[in-house]
């Protein structure tokens, strides 16, 4: 018998600040999970058409709308149309539950964040499949102060 051997799990990082980009990357490079890297939507767009990703982790302003257009347009390919994301936002706020949840998202994480968070989530996102595809639960009145499970 054959021995398979699989490759770790792409991830596409849109975020616009090159340290925080860099930082992210080498965070999820260090537990073996191969990147790529964009400054911005468009050029992250491009690379979906021709890259095939696992999971999408997204920088957002505190712009809903562009957070929701931004992913949209990721998802907008046939090649990461199902991908998870995971959005990283400046703060928390119970209106972007259900949004962020119909365009993929499935965990919204503040910034600044702790790195094993992050991984905590990207692990959970990737080899959780039933998480990208759950509806989000009606919101509560308190979130944690750390992270927000989307669905």
């Amino acid at each position: 018998m054959e021995n398979q051997v699989t490759k770790p799990p792409m991830i596409l990082v849109v975020e616009r600040d090159p340290m925080m980009l860099t930082g992210i990357s080498a965070i999820l490079d260090m537990q073996g999970y191969r990147c790529f890297l964009a400054r911005d939507t468009e050029i992250a767009r491009q690379a979906t058409e021709t890259l095939q990703f696992d999971l999408i982790v997204l920088s957002v302003d505190s712009d809903l709308g562009m957070a929701v257009s931004s992913a949209e347009k990721l998802r907008a390919s046939q090649r990461s149309a199902g991908l998870p994301i995971i959005f990283l936002a400046p703060r928390l706020e119970a209106a972007w539950i259900g949004p962020l949840n119909s365009v993929g998202g499935v965990y919204c994480l503040p910034k600044p964040f702790e790195p094993e968070l992050l991984l905590e989530l990207a692990e959970k996102a990737l080899y959780m499949p039933h998480l990208a595809t759950a509806r989000v639960a009606p919101p509560s009145a308190h979130f944690s102060n750390t992270w927000v499970k989307l669905s």
